[in-house]
């Protein structure tokens, strides 16, 4: 039966940390990434970036959010119905960035009238990509100045996907000089485009 399960799992060791690193944003929505990436049992090996179909002379772009620590999440739902014989999971980005600025607030604008495939790099180095299929959108968020001078001033973003994966995870970067980590292992890295922030 395709729904077997096919392993068990130790107790592992105390050595991960929580939180997030940072998350790259793809420029557009591409429809076609599950077509020509190479994902095997949830890892990508491969992205397809010269074809996605938001691609722009053969290299898909995102751009690099990094996040301050202990502030932004990820977390995946799990929605199965066993009268209906249905499951899909919920995939929630839940991010913070300091200071108010008209740039931000513009992009802030853009991000929720689009959606777009979004990388996560946790704490651990681990990168996940959300919305394979359908893409990620905003489902809510907030600009605040805060109330208090020790409060947050800045935004609060939330973006949501429903797809039929958990996670697809990337295969993890080896070299934290190189310029297009943490997806360096790729084996069409040299089809993705890093736009830092600036």
């Amino acid at each position: 039966m395709a729904c077997d399960i096919t392993r068990g799992r130790l107790i592992d060791c105390k050595d991960s940390i929580g939180g997030l690193k940072a998350i790259y944003i793809a420029k557009a929505y591409a429809n076609n990434v599950e077509k020509v990436a190479t994902i095997a049992n949830t890892e990508m090996t491969a992205g397809g970036f010269a074809t996605w179909s938001s691609a722009s002379g053969s290299a898909t772009t995102v751009f690099k959010y990094d996040l301050v620590p202990n502030l932004s999440s990820m977390t995946v739902n799990i929605n199965s119905d066993n009268a209906n014989g249905t499951t899909f999971f919920e995939q929630t980005l839940s991010v913070t960035l300091q200071k108010i600025d008209h740039d931000m607030t513009n992009e802030l604008r853009l991000m929720a009238y689009s959606r777009s495939q979004i990388f996560v790099q946790d704490s651990n180095d681990n990168v996940f990509l959300l919305g394979l299929v359908d893409g990620c959108h905003v489902s809510g968020g907030t600009v605040v100045t805060g109330t208090a001078k020790g409060d947050l001033t800045g935004y609060t973003i939330e973006w949501a996907a429903q797809e039929t994966n958990a996670l697809i995870q990337i295969k993890p970067g080896t070299d934290k000089t190189d310029a297009k980590y943490p997806f360096d292992e790729l084996s069409d890295v040299a089809a993705l485009t890093i736009t830092p922030g600036s």
